[in-house]
């Protein structure tokens, strides 16, 4: 009987791994069997009388005092409702203390409720501490607090100037009425009075009026003054 050869051997092994793999019965059970839930065990609690040598040895967390580190909670800091309900209005107030001490300026352009005050259609003259006085109409008032301002419109070398002017702003020296409106205006804004058929053009020719009669009242005050000096 011829022998078979040692590499025929070897080719052998490999017929085991073309075979098909075929699972039995109990090797299906035994991979579908799942492990079971076992809760954590309690922790063993420690010898009452234990010696403190011994304690320094264990771990922290075996320790009988280890436990979760309290924080230290500080209290809210107190609530400015109470003290200010209204912080933007109280600032208003302060800015206005400043720049407003006597409260003129503020009463000047309360139309609301001063019927002394400016209104639209009247002729204003600005002076400034930087720059010009500037003189014009009154086209339109804007009550924004501390931000009021009014637009006034001239011509200069005929061309149409508008100038919206501050009422609280530091650099507005005095704002002064020149002339008031003959009726009262039906309109808040008076924009009508941009286009050429109600434009007033120029309004130089009343400013310069009403500062000659102005200087000639104060001329008048400072005689009789003097007169009164002289007497005495």
């Amino acid at each position: 009987m011829a022998a078979f050869s040692p590499v025929m051997r070897q080719l052998g092994y490999f017929r085991s791994f073309m075979k098909p793999l075929v699972l039995k019965p109990s090797q299906i059970s035994r991979r579908s069997i799942t492990t079971k839930y076992s809760p954590k065990p309690e922790q063993m609690p420690l010898p009452t009388k234990m010696p403190k040598s011994l304690l320094s040895q264990l771990p922290p967390r075996m320790q009988p005092t280890f436990g979760r580190k309290k924080l230290r909670v500080y209290p809210p800091p107190a609530s400015t409702r109470a003290t200010c309900k209204d912080p933007v209005a109280a600032v208003v107030d302060t800015q206005l203390t400043t720049l407003d001490p006597t409260g003129e300026r503020k009463a000047l352009f309360d139309y609301r409720r001063n019927h002394r005050s400016v209104k639209v259609g009247d002729i204003l003259r600005v002076t400034l501490k930087n720059g010009d006085p500037f003189s014009g109409v009154c086209l339109s008032i804007r009550l924004r607090g501390i931000d009021t301002s009014f637009l006034l419109r001239n011509e200069l070398t005929r061309v149409g100037v508008e100038m919206w002017v501050k009422v609280f702003s530091p650099n507005v020296e005095s704002v002064e009425i020149v002339q008031r409106s003959e009726k009262r205006k039906r309109r808040a804004r008076l924009y009508y009075m941009r286009k050429p058929k109600h434009d007033m053009r120029s309004v130089e020719n009343i400013v310069s009026n009403y500062l000659r009669q102005k200087s000639a009242l104060s001329g008048q005050r400072g005689q009789q003054g003097r007169g009164q000096r002289q007497k005495r």
